[in-house]
């Protein structure tokens, strides 16, 4: 059996559901997330999350960076599009 991996950072340590966009703003679609990150993110948007984290927390930011590199998904182009902002 595999253990599921964090769609953020690919952490199998407490997988949770998380909501893409917060449920409190109507989010219906889910994702496995770790527990540190789906805590982190809150209720906050993927790009506003990534933000924060790129500013404040490097450690989860290099992290997610890494993880995503080379993949082609939506999770991975916000990654990108956070990466080349000044």
């Amino acid at each position: 059996m595999t253990k599921k991996k964090c769609s953020y950072c690919g952490s199998t340590w407490n997988p949770e559901k998380d909501h893409i966009k917060a449920k409190s703003k109507g989010g219906k679609t889910t994702t496995n997330a770790c527990q540190s990150c789906n805590r982190s993110k809150s209720n906050d948007s993927v790009l506003s999350w990534l933000r924060r984290l790129k500013k404040n927390k490097e450690y989860r930011w290099t992290r997610i960076k890494d993880y995503q590199k080379g993949k082609r998904n939506e999770i991975a182009s916000k990654v990108r599009k956070v990466a080349n902002e000044k």
